[in-house]
């Protein structure tokens, strides 16, 4: 069910990719019964010219999503503002990683 998942977000993922957007998933760790598991989109957006970093949790069981969606975008002046960015939106996902017992 989780490779299902997985597989359809990388292949929506690899036709945005196209357009000229680049992006990568990261699985940010899963819950001890394997219920939830929170996974990180992040890439850089050429139409704004700035990178972007999404954190969403699934419930696997019932296949639909839970939680707060997090989205944080930062000017892509320095190579180093995708980590930084990366590292505010696992800030902002924190609660939400704690409510459903996310381990990573």
């Amino acid at each position: 069910m989780l490779m299902k998942i997985i597989f359809i977000l990388i292949m929506g993922l690899a036709s945005s990719a196209f357009a000229g957007e680049h992006s990568k998933i990261d699985s940010l760790g899963d819950s001890k019964a394997g219920q939830f598991v929170a996974l990180e989109e992040y890439g850089y957006l050429p139409s704004i010219n700035s990178y972007y970093v999404s954190i969403k949790i699934i419930n696997v069981f019932n296949s639909e999503y839970v939680g707060t969606p997090i989205f944080v975008t930062e000017k892509a002046d320095r190579p180093f503002y995708l980590k930084a960015a990366r590292l505010r939106a696992r800030q902002l996902a924190t609660p939400d990683l704690l409510k459903f017992k996310i381990r990573g």
